[in-house]
């Protein structure tokens, strides 16, 4: 498990999104959250996970902090 260790907040105007939507699934456990994300249109997640992010406690609070400032903007 490698667990995000720093946090940098972009300021950059543009994201270059990508058309179509991926499968995420998220496992929390007693100290860490983890969330996986899959090939678009591996609904069944049999194809393996393209990306790992685990999460401390500490680190999901910075990111709700984040989230927070993106919803309300």
């Amino acid at each position: 498990m490698a667990l995000i260790g720093n946090i940098i907040k972009e300021n950059k105007d543009q994201i270059n999104l990508r058309s179509g939507e991926v499968v995420c699934d998220i496992i929390i456990e007693k100290d860490y959250l983890q969330l996986r994300t899959y090939a678009m249109g591996d609904i069944e997640r049999e194809r393996g996970s393209k990306q790992n992010i685990q999460l401390s406690k500490e680190k999901a609070k910075e990111i709700i902090t984040i989230l927070e400032q993106f919803i309300n903007s």
